[in-house]
C-alpha cells in the first residue's frame, strides 16, 4: 500500500487516455459535469448507460506526506477547489527520496500553480 497523489483535468477519450470518473463519482460537483458535458462518454463496455469523463494527468506525487494527511483527506475523494490543494501542501514531508524543498517545488509547480477551479481535480489514493 502506498500513497499516490494526482492532479487531473478532463480530456476526450483516446487510445492513450484510459482513466475516467463516472458521473456518480463526480457527484460532489454537479456543475463540473454540466460544464464538461461535451466530454461525457460511455465508460463501461458492459453497461453502455454508464457515463463518465476521461482525464489526463497534470501532476503526480508518490508518497511524501505526513501521517496527519491520511486523517484530514479521504482516500479516493475528489477535491474540486484550490483551497484543498493548498491545504494538502502543508502536509508535505521529506522522505528518503526527496527533500522537503524538492517536494514543495514539485507540488507548487504540478498541483498549485496549474490548478484551475472548474477544470482541475485533486485526489489521493492509498
Amino acid at each position: 500500500m502506498g500513497l499516490d497523489i494526482y492532479h487531473v483535468v478532463p480530456c476526450p477519450k483516446t487510445t492513450e487516455v484510459l482513466d475516467y470518473f463516472t458521473v456518480a463519482e463526480l457527484g460532489d460537483s454537479p456543475g463540473f459535469v454540466e460544464k464538461h458535458h461535451a466530454l461525457l462518454a460511455a465508460v463501461d463496455e458492459e453497461e453502455a448507460n454508464t457515463k463518465g469523463i476521461y482525464f489526463q494527468d497534470k501532476g503526480y506525487q508518490r508518497k511524501g506526506m505526513n501521517s496527519a494527511f491520511y486523517q484530514d483527506f479521504q482516500n479516493d475523494k475528489l477535491y474540486f477547489d484550490l483551497a484543498s490543494v493548498k491545504k494538502a501542501y502543508a502536509y508535505l514531508k521529506a522522505d528518503h527520496i526527496s527533500t522537503l524543498e524538492q517536494l514543495q517545488q514539485n507540488f507548487r509547480q504540478n498541483f498549485i500553480d496549474n490548478f484551475v477551479e472548474g477544470e482541475s481535480l485533486f485526489f489521493a489514493s492509498w
